[in-house]
């Protein structure tokens, strides 16, 4: 019987490892123009943007195939290592593109990129940047 608590107990502490427990994900852009918020948590999407103009801001409700597509995005990150992971391009250093990050939050830490333009993360991260605009975009 306690060898059957101990691998029940095993097996338990094996799935909570693998799986992060996600707060939130986030991406920000920043431009001349302003600077523009995506978070997404289990429960909504809100979107807001300030800047130049009339400050923007939206909320609706996450679908739970949503933020599954999401966690699933992240299978083969880690999230340690997102702060090094270089850009593929430039561009942000002259205003040509965006400056964006991704931060994603867990219960116990929080993880931010390095910089970007626009939505052009390193290759790591482009599953979880497209996954980001898919629910960032849907109305």
């Amino acid at each position: 019987m306690k060898s059957l608590l101990t691998l029940i107990f095993a097996a338990t502490l094996l799935i909570s490892c693998n799986e992060t427990d996600i707060v939130s994900y986030e991406y920000h852009s920043t431009t001349m123009m302003g600077k523009t918020k995506v978070i997404i948590t289990q429960d909504s999407v809100v979107t807001s943007f300030n800047g130049r103009g009339e400050p923007t801001r939206t909320a609706r409700a996450t679908q739970s195939s949503e933020w599954t597509a999401l966690a699933a995005s992240l299978k083969e990150v880690d999230l340690s290592k997102i702060s090094s992971l270089e850009s593929p391009t430039n561009k942000r250093a002259t205003d040509a593109a965006p400056f964006g990050t991704i931060i994603i939050t867990t219960k116990d830490s929080t993880y931010t990129s390095a910089g970007f333009d626009g939505k052009n993360p390193h290759d790591m991260l482009k599953p979880l940047m497209e996954e980001i605009v898919k629910v960032w975009e849907k109305k």
